[in-house]
C-alpha cells in the first residue's frame, strides 16, 4: 500500500479518487478549508503530516467562464498552487500526478489530440492550466499529467446533473399541462464525456509505474452535448424534448473548444488503456446513481 495525498478532495473527482482508493492504499484528502494551495507553507505542514508517497492534484478554480473576469485568482490557484504542489512534492520526494484539461487545445484540429499535438489555449482557464503544466515540468521529473475532459460524477455540478435537472422539470411541467419548452443543447462541439470513477480506476496503473510525462484519459468515443444528453435521457427512460443549437446561439464569456476529443495514444501504446466506451460507462452511472440524483433536485 502507498500513502496517497489527494489534493481538492471535496470535488467530484477528488471525492471519487478517495472513494475509489480508499479499500486499495492509504489515502487521505484535503481541500480549501484544510490548506491553501497558494499557500506553500501550509502545504508544507500538510505534506510533513501526511508524507505522501504520491499526490493526485485535482484542486483547481474550475469555473471555465469565471476565469475570464478573475484571472489573477484562476493563474494564482492553477498555475502557482500548483508550482507549489510541485516543490512540495519534490522537497518530500513524492510523485505527483496532475489533472489537466482538453482546453490546453484550441479546438480547431480535425481529429482527437494526441499527447505531442500543440497546445494553443484559448480561454484563461486552458492557460492557466497549461501554466500548471508548464511549472511541474519545471520543478520535478517524478510526474504524470493526465488530461481529462467531459468530466461527470455523483459529486459536484455537471452536465448529467444538469440535464436530469432540467429534464425533471420539464416532466413536472407536462404533468401539469404547461407548455413545454424544448431544452437547446449545442450541436456543434464535441468531446469525451468521462466518468470520475473511469480516471480514478486509470489512474491505478499509473501509479505503480516509473512512467512520466503527458497522458490523455478520457472514455472511449465521442458525442456531441446534444448526444451526451440524447444519451442520458434515452437510458433514464425519460422523454424530453430537446433542441439542438450551435455554439453561436447560445454564447458564454469563454470560449468552447469545438474540438475537444483526445485520443489515450500514450495509454494505448502502453497497453494500460482501461478506459471504456462513453455509452458503456454512462450507463453504469445511471444505474448507480440517476435515479438517486433525480430524486436530489
Amino acid at each position: 500500500m502507498k500513502n496517497l495525498l489527494v489534493t481538492g478532495s471535496n470535488g467530484q473527482l477528488g471525492r471519487d479518487l478517495i472513494n475509489y482508493f480508499a479499500d486499495k492504499q492509504a489515502v487521505s484528502g484535503f481541500d480549501i478549508d484544510r490548506a491553501d494551495i497558494t499557500d506553500i507553507n501550509s502545504l508544507r505542514k500538510i505534506f510533513k503530516e501526511i508524507k505522501p508517497e504520491v499526490v493526485l492534484h485535482t484542486a483547481a478554480y474550475t469555473d471555465v467562464d469565471g476565469c475570464e473576469t478573475n484571472i489573477n485568482l484562476a493563474m494564482k490557484v492553477n498555475a502557482e498552487g500548483t508550482e507549489n504542489i510541485a516543490q512540495c512534492c519534490r522537497e518530500f520526494g513524492s510523485r505527483l500526478i496532475y489533472y489537466s484539461t482538453d482546453y490546453v487545445f484550441d479546438g480547431t484540429s480535425g481529429h482527437a489530440y494526441i499527447e505531442s499535438d500543440t497546445t494553443n489555449p484559448q480561454t484563461i482557464y486552458g492557460k492557466s492550466k497549461l501554466e500548471g503544466e508548464k511549472r511541474i515540468g519545471d520543478t520535478i521529473n517524478n510526474f504524470v499529467i493526465m488530461r481529462i475532459a467531459w468530466v461527470y460524477g455523483r459529486y459536484g455540478n455537471n452536465f448529467v446533473k444538469t440535464m436530469l435537472k432540467l429534464g425533471k422539470a420539464q416532466v413536472s411541467k407536462a404533468g401539469e399541462r404547461d407548455e413545454i419548452t424544448p431544452i437547446k443543447i449545442v450541436n456543434d462541439q464535441i468531446g469525451n464525456p468521462t466518468w470520475t470513477l473511469e480516471i480514478a480506476r486509470q489512474t491505478e496503473p499509473l501509479i505503480d509505474s516509473d512512467l512520466t510525462g503527458i497522458f490523455h484519459g478520457t472514455s472511449e468515443n465521442v458525442a456531441s452535448w446534444y448526444d451526451f444528453a440524447s444519451e442520458i435521457f434515452e437510458l433514464m427512460k425519460m422523454d424530453i424534448k430537446i433542441l439542438p443549437c450551435t455554439t453561436d446561439q447560445f454564447l458564454r464569456p469563454a470560449k468552447r473548444p469545438a474540438n475537444s476529443a483526445l485520443e489515450n495514444k500514450r495509454l494505448k501504446n502502453l497497453n494500460i488503456n482501461i478506459m471504456t466506451d462513453y455509452k458503456s460507462a454512462l450507463k453504469k452511472f445511471l444505474v448507480l446513481h440517476g435515479d438517486d440524483i433525480k430524486n436530489e433536485m
